[in-house]
């Protein structure tokens, strides 16, 4: 079967990387990808300005005023990618592209000034045409790239909720024990001693026969009571920290996903008129 090019141009780098990058996650092999920009990184090479021949080269024919648009796209810093499939694979090739949003062809044209419309050549290059795009195409394309018939097949997710527990700290409760200092007062009786000297005439005549006349001293003690301050101590209360644990029932409420499938029936482009 003949190959078709598929042509998109980009505004941004963004868009192109994005674009090639998923064509070659659909099995689109990397030597089929062209990519043409002043500065084009990875594959592809800078299209010359104003040379109609290198899009001739590209499409295998002259492509009359499209190769006007692609040069103006470029010097404009726009980044053109073309694609070389087999005919069966062109919707799924023109899906990517139009997944990234590529430039529309004729407007663009319009802009510059250039007159006509976007033509085909052998190739049959297949511009800005309006597809609606799907991760159902592209798992399409890798299936049909991988060949036979078996289909392709997209995995769907979903997430489950797992609710566990962690200790966290709410704080801490401390007892500090310190003395507080209380004046107190308490009368007490004391006694004091006094000795007193009386000297006193005796009274009547005594006589004395044996009297002795000798030294003696006669003493006695003065005894005085003073306050004397003792301390004592005796547990007056006891504080005592005790942990009590509850159990208690919380309702944890969060979002999980899912993957769903959107099934989208896209008919067959109409066969395109090669010149």
């Amino acid at each position: 079967m003949t190959d078709e090019t598929i042509v998109a141009i980009f505004d941004t780098d963004t868009q192109a990387d994005a674009a090639v990058r998923d064509l070659k996650a659909a099995n689109v092999p990397a030597d089929a990808i062209s990519r043409h920009a002043r500065n084009a990184p990875g594959t592809g090479t800078a299209a010359p300005a104003q040379e109609t021949g290198f899009w001739a080269s590209l499409f295998g024919g002259d492509p009359d005023h499209d190769a006007a648009v692609y040069d103006r796209s470029v010097e404009s810093g726009s980044t053109v990618v073309a694609v070389r499939a087999p005919g069966q694979h062109t919707a799924m090739v023109t899906e990517i592209l139009e997944m990234h949003r590529p430039v529309d062809i004729d407007e663009r044209a319009s802009g510059y000034g250039l007159s006509g419309t976007t033509t085909s050549t052998t190739t049959t290059p297949v511009t800005a045409t309006p597809v609606t795009a799907t991760r159902e195409g592209a798992a399409g394309m890798a299936a049909a790239n991988q060949g036979g018939n078996g289909g392709g097949s997209i995995q769907l997710s979903e997430e489950q909720l797992h609710v566990g527990k962690r200790a966290v700290n709410r704080g801490t409760t401390r007892v500090r024990r310190f003395v507080v200092e209380t004046p107190v007062e308490e009368q007490v009786s004391l006694r004091d001693e006094t000795v007193t000297v009386e000297r006193r005439a005796a009274t009547g005549d005594h006589l004395v026969t044996d009297a002795d006349f000798t030294e003696k001293t006669v003493e006695m003690t003065e005894v005085d009571e003073e306050a004397v301050v003792g301390k004592s101590a005796r547990v007056t209360e006891e504080v005592v920290l005790r942990k009590d644990a509850t159990e208690r029932v919380e309702a944890v409420r969060d979002t999980v996903r899912r993957e769903d499938a959107e099934i989208e029936k896209i008919p067959a482009a109409p066969p395109v008129a090669k010149t």
